[in-house]
C-alpha cells in the first residue's frame, strides 16, 4: 500500500473506522437522538451496533449523516495560539507535564464580550463561569471537576490565559449570591448585573430550541484561578 496523500492526511475521518464512529456516538449521543438527529428510523427502533453497521454500509446517505454527526461532536483540532501557550506553560511549571491539554474556549457568544472576559481572566479579576445545567445535558457535555484546566482565548480563538478549576457548585438561578456574581468579575459584580446579562444569555442559546430559562434552573457555577498567561511568555522572553 502507498503512503497516504496529503488530502487524506488533511480528511478528518481518514484512518477512522466506522465502527469506532458509531460507538463513539452511541456513548457520547446516544441511540434515541442520534435518530432523531440524522433522521435514520433505525437508530430509533432497537438498535444494535452490528445492525447499524449493516444498514450504514449499504446505505451512502444514512453513512454521510452519521459521519457528519461525528465531525460535529468530535472536539476541534486547538489553534495554534492555544498550543503555543500550553506548551510554553508546560516548560515553566514541570509539575504539570503529566497534565495533557485539554479544552480551550472563549466566554460568551459575541466579539466584544468574549475579549473583555478574556482579559479580565488574564488580570485574574473573573475568577469563576456560569454555565446552565441544561447546556451540559443538551451537549452531552462532561460536568466540570476541581482540577480541570482550560485555556481561555479570545473571540478569535487566540490564547489569553489558562485557568485551573478550584470549586464547583450546582445552584438554581435565583439563589446565586452576591459573593458568586462578584467572584465572576465582569461590570460591576453586582448580583443584579450578574443576573441580568445571565438572563439574556442563557434565553439567546436556548432560543434555538423554542426553550426559555425559569428562576429555579440549574447553574453550574466553576469557580477558578489563572495560573499562566500570554504575559508569562513575555516575561521570559
Amino acid at each position: 500500500m502507498g503512503e497516504a496523500t496529503q488530502e487524506q492526511l488533511n480528511n478528518p475521518l481518514h484512518g477512522v473506522k466506522l465502527l469506532d464512529i458509531l460507538e463513539y456516538l452511541v456513548e457520547k449521543v446516544g441511540w434515541e437522538e442520534m435518530g432523531q438527529i440524522t433522521g435514520i428510523k433505525a437508530f430509533q427502533y432497537r438498535p444494535t451496533v452490528k445492525s447499524s453497521l449493516r444498514f450504514l454500509r449499504k446505505t451512502d446517505w444514512a453513512r454521510t449523516k452519521v459521519e457528519e454527526l461525528y465531525l460535529a461532536t468530535i472536539p476541534a483540532p486547538a489553534p495554534k495560539s492555544v498550543v503555543e501557550l500550553w506548551e510554553a506553560f508546560i516548560e515553566q511549571n514541570p509539575d504539570y507535564k503529566d497534565k495533557e491539554l485539554g479544552e480551550w474556549f472563549n466566554f460568551c457568544d459575541n466579539e466584544k464580550d468574549a475579549k473583555e472576559c478574556a482579559q479580565l481572566t488574564r488580570d485574574g479579576i473573573k475568577q469563576a463561569t456560569s454555565t446552565s445545567l441544561w447546556w451540559f445535558e443538551k451537549f452531552h457535555a462532561d460536568l466540570p471537576e476541581v482540577g480541570n484546566i482550560y485555556v481561555v482565548t479570545d473571540w478569535y480563538k487566540i490564547a489569553k490565559a489558562i485557568v485551573e478549576v478550584v470549586q464547583v457548585d450546582q445552584i438554581p438561578f435565583n439563589q446565586i449570591t452576591e459573593e458568586c456574581a462578584a467572584i465572576e468579575g465582569e461590570g460591576d459584580k453586582s448580583l443584579e448585573y450578574w443576573k441580568k446579562v445571565h438572563w439574556e444569555y442563557y434565553s439567546r442559546e436556548m432560543e434555538e430550541f423554542d426553550e426559555k430559562p425559569i428562576e429555579d434552573m440549574v447553574i453550574v457555577c466553576e469557580q477558578f484561578k489563572t495560573i499562566f498567561t500570554v504575559d508569562n511568555i513575555s516575561k521570559e522572553q
